[in-house]
């Protein structure tokens, strides 16, 4: 039985009849990319004329179901030939599938809930129910080689990074671009938490500053909810969190009960602005232990209690 890998070396052997990968530049990969694209449009345009798209028509003709389908093949290998042109294999295909397909569901079941005036809760994600900081660290080590003071009073070990010539914000979107955010660990105790929530009847909204124009961290973020089963009502990306709370339709109902942040940012915004919040004990956010309306906590369990 054929499978998609067999297809994606069968158009390879194609593509190499025309196309020499090992000589070719990332501008000249653009040029085809962009004949490949336009005969693309070509195919699917070719394929829409086998049904009865134009809908003003009365007179209706018979769906050509042979032309869907070799359409559909070609419309499938011109796919395929873009993805050889910038060696894109099929396990990455596979898996980049996959992280669509849990999107996808994760937004249709959670599209489906409304709110209805339920108590809210604001939780951030890094640092709080994924082990962010641990698992950055460790990789840093891993990649670079260079040992990471996990005590420190940075959150991105900028000074560890930058003393080795190393730009921290180009070592982050390593990270993001080789799929660190979907290994995280999970915060002992945080799957149990939430579900404790919930039972409660808190409705819960995920808060994260992650760079949603990320794609890989977008995508990562939704697979490492699903990959977790993390309960969670919804999801939102923001780097000003507390601007987003004021524009949520929770915000003028006074329905925030709390936020849950790691951030010193975000936390003495959070507080300023009147919404109380609940602080992990962390050895770079120690100034906003003292704050007006900060809670701080060692563990989900000390939470509760």
């Amino acid at each position: 039985m054929t499978k998609i890998e067999d297809l994606f070396s069968s158009q390879k052997k194609f593509n190499d009849l025309f196309y020499d990968l090992s000589n070719l530049d990332d501008l000249e990969k653009e040029e085809i990319t962009k004949s490949l694209s336009l005969a693309l449009h070509s195919e699917v345009s070719s394929l829409i004329s086998a049904i009865n798209f134009k809908d003003h028509r009365h007179n209706r003709k018979e769906i050509d179901k042979s032309k869907i389908l070799f359409e559909s093949v070609d419309s499938f290998r011109y796919l395929l030939a873009i993805l050889n042109i910038w060696e894109i294999s099929s396990n990455e295909f596979l898996q980049a599938f996959e992280d669509k397909d849990i999107f996808l569901n994760l937004r249709h079941e959670h599209g489906k809930k409304k709110w209805k005036g339920e108590p809210v809760v604001i939780v951030d994600l890094d640092d709080v129910i994924a082990d962010f900081r641990s698992n950055f660290s460790s990789w840093v080590e891993k990649k670079h080689n260079i040992e990471i003071d996990v005590e420190s009073p940075e959150y991105y070990f900028i000074n560890d990074l930058t003393k080795h010539d190393i730009n921290p914000e180009g070592v982050f979107l390593e990270f993001v671009s080789q799929g660190g955010f979907r290994d995280l660990t999970l915060v002992d105790g945080a799957k149990e938490f939430l579900s404790e929530l919930k039972e409660k009847g808190y409705w819960i909204h995920l808060l994260t500053a992650r760079p949603s124009d990320n794609i890989r961290c977008f995508y990562d973020t939704h697979g490492w909810l699903a990959d977790h089963d993390i309960i969670f009502d919804k999801l939102s990306f923001s780097s000003e969190k507390f601007r987003w709370c004021a524009n949520s339709e929770y915000y003028d109902s006074n329905s925030i009960q709390f936020a849950i942040d790691d951030s010193p940012k975000h936390t003495t915004e959070y507080v300023k602005h009147g919404i109380k919040c609940y602080v992990p004990v962390k050895s770079y956010n120690k100034e906003v232990w003292e704050k007006e309306g900060v809670v701080t906590y060692d563990s989900f369990d000390s939470f509760f209690k």
